[in-house]
Order: structure tokens, then C-alpha cells, then sequence
């Protein structure tokens, strides 16, 4: 077990065993559960994480029989931190006690989960809200406004003609599955809408994240946005909703724990497992299984219809996604050695 202490102004874990003396970052990515790693393959990691995160659609909308949006986003949230503190307890890691670690994680906590959980959830909610097929499809959109946001508005990277390009083709897609609310009335588009908006949220939340989180953990960073996400959602849940008629079945209860344990906790985990392996462009080929995953779940579960809208604006989105992340190799000088 790691004795964690405090060097300047970083945490520092001594790993038992090494005699070494490494970030918490480096260890919390090396060894999330044990010294060897939670996975001892990848590609089993990678799936599973395809499958937590593609399902989760599918268990909101099973939650939704008998919880409204924000009860079960508060649900979700507490499942998901406490699950989370057990591991950091376990694990001997140690909560940052400074304001400025603690003032980005109250940001990320309403803009990168509270919000674009709670978009989701009521997306997927009532008589007009989308499918689960629909909801994953949709959000699998992050990647289009990443590098929107860092490419068109902060001007971080390069925009090329193929960015564009990518760019038009997945939102093309989106503006077909919107196509399927036959009457473009408001009752019918602000379901959709409020999950794009999410993935907007996502997308803004993952920018901040990379330029002010740098020296927090992912596992204590994950805590404290589900922790600060949970406070802000359980405080609107009692000022806006309705608690009477909510009730809890064993089908809600199995639901809820898949999303606080496995889609909010482990899936978190895995993430920064597989990303320390493969590394950023490798990983986020999750994005491509996600809709894949989603759409499936929601038919063979839900008898979810997927119509030819849903399955071309899919392969849109999916296609714009791979242009706007394709990077050319560099060539290869001939003479090199």
C-alpha cells in the first residue's frame, strides 16, 4: 500500500515494494487497482469500457420508469463517489486540501458532469424524449466539438480542409437524426438538443480539464467532480422536483448501480488505464464502438427502432469524427537511418 505524503507543491506516493518515489498521477495511472494494474490486457479494458459507456444510455432509460431526471442523476453521482472514495481509501491516496485544486473540480463538477448528466437524463425522459440508440449516437458529437472549440474558437490546433471537412459531414449527421422529430416542433427538438448540448458541455469540460488539472490524479479528480457534481444536483432535484410517485424497484436498483459503479466509477478507471497504454489518439477509438454499443443495447433490450435516419446520421457522425482526427504520417526521408 502507498504512504502518500506531501513534496512541494505535489502529492507524492511512496509505491511499497520500489522504494521509489513517484507523482500521484504516475501511480494512480500505473496501478488503479494493484501493482500490476487492474487489466493485464488492454483490448479487454478497451471493450469493457466501450461496453459501461454505451450501455449507460440503456440504464437511463430503464432508471426513468420510476425516477425523475434529477433524482436519478443524484442517485447516480452518490453511487458513483462513493464507489470511488472506497478506492481511494483502499488505495491510501490523499483528498487535495488546496483552493486551487478545488476551484477547477467545482467547474468540471457542474460543466463537465452535474450538466451534461442531467441533459442526458431528461433527454432521454418522457413521451417526446429520444431513444437510447438516438442519446448515443448523439453524444458520440464530443470529438466534433473538441476540436471545434480548440481549433475554431481557442486556437490551439491547426483547422485543415480536412477539419472542415470532417466537421460539415458530422454535423450533417446530426441535422438527419434531427430529421426524425417529423414537425421540428419545440416539444419535439429540445430533447435532442439538450443532449448535443451536453456533448458540448463535455467537450468544454475536457479543454479546462487538460489546462488546469494537470497535477491532480484521475481517480481523486473523478471524486471530486462526482462529489461537487452531486451537491449542485441533489440541491436542484429539491428545489424542482416532484418526489411523490418515485419509488424504487430491483430494476431501477440494479440500473442505478450500473451507472454509479460501472458507468461513472470503473469506466473512469479504465479510461486512464487505456489511455496510459496506447496514449490520446489510440484511445479515443472508444468513440467509434460507443453508437455501435448504444444502438444495439436499445434495440435487442428496449425493441428500439433503428431506422435508415438513425443509421446514416450515425455513420456521419462517426465519419466526421475519424476526419477530424486523421493526421497524415509524416514521410519518411529515404537516406534516413
Amino acid at each position: 500500500m502507498e504512504a502518500a505524503v506531501r513534496q512541494g507543491s505535489g502529492l507524492f506516493c511512496s509505491v511499497a515494494g520500489t522504494g521509489k518515489l513517484e507523482s500521484e498521477v504516475d501511480v494512480q495511472l500505473k496501478y488503479p487497482f494493484s501493482g500490476k494494474g487492474f487489466f493485464d490486457d488492454t483490448w479487454l479494458a478497451f471493450l469493457g469500457l466501450a461496453l459501461m459507456w454505451g450501455t449507460s444510455f440503456l440504464f437511463i432509460k430503464v432508471a426513468l420508469e420510476t425516477l425523475h431526471p434529477l433524482t436519478l442523476v443524484g442517485f447516480r453521482l452518490l453511487i458513483g463517489w462513493l464507489a470511488l472514495g472506497v478506492i481511494i481509501k483502499w488505495r491510501g491516496l490523499v483528498m487535495p486540501a488546496s483552493w486551487t485544486i478545488w476551484r477547477p473540480l467545482l467547474i468540471l463538477g457542474l460543466v463537465n458532469t452535474a450538466l451534461p448528466f442531467v441533459l442526458i437524463t431528461w433527454g432521454e425522459s418522457g413521451d417526446n424524449g429520444v431513444s437510447s440508440g438516438v442519446a448515443s449516437v448523439l453524444n458520440s458529437t464530443v470529438p466534433l466539438f473538441s476540436i471545434f472549440l480548440s481549433g475554431l474558437i481557442l486556437r490551439r490546433e491547426e483547422v485543415t480542409t480536412g477539419t472542415m471537412f470532417g466537421l460539415f459531414v458530422g454535423f450533417g449527421g446530426v441535422v438527419l437524426l434531427l430529421s426524425r422529430r417529423l414537425g421540428w416542433t419545440w416539444d419535439g427538438l429540445l430533447p435532442p438538443a439538450a443532449i448535443i448540448l451536453a456533448a458540448f458541455c463535455y467537450a468544454s469540460g475536457s479543454a479546462y480539464a487538460r489546462a488546469r488539472l494537470r497535477q491532480v490524479g484521475p481517480v481523486v479528480s473523478a471524486f471530486g467532480q462526482l462529489f461537487v457534481a452531486d451537491l449542485f444536483v441533489w440541491a436542484a432535484a429539491f428545489l424542482f422536483d416532484d418526489f411523490h410517485g418515485q419509488r424504487l424497484t430491483w430494476s431501477t436498483v440494479g440500473a442505478l448501480l450500473w451507472l454509479g459503479v460501472l458507468g461513472s466509477c470503473l469506466a473512469y478507471i479504465c479510461y486512464f488505464f487505456i489511455l496510459q497504454r496506447w496514449g490520446a489518439t489510440r484511445t479515443t477509438l472508444v468513440t467509434y464502438l460507443l453508437p455501435v454499443v448504444g444502438v444495439s443495447a436499445g434495440v435487442m433490450f428496449l425493441g428500439e427502432q433503428a431506422d435508415w435516419r438513425l443509421l446514416v446520421g450515425g455513420l456521419l457522425i462517426l465519419s466526421g469524427v475519424g476526419a477530424v482526427n486523421w493526421r497524415p504520417r509524416p514521410k519518411i526521408s529515404a537516406n534516413s537511418d
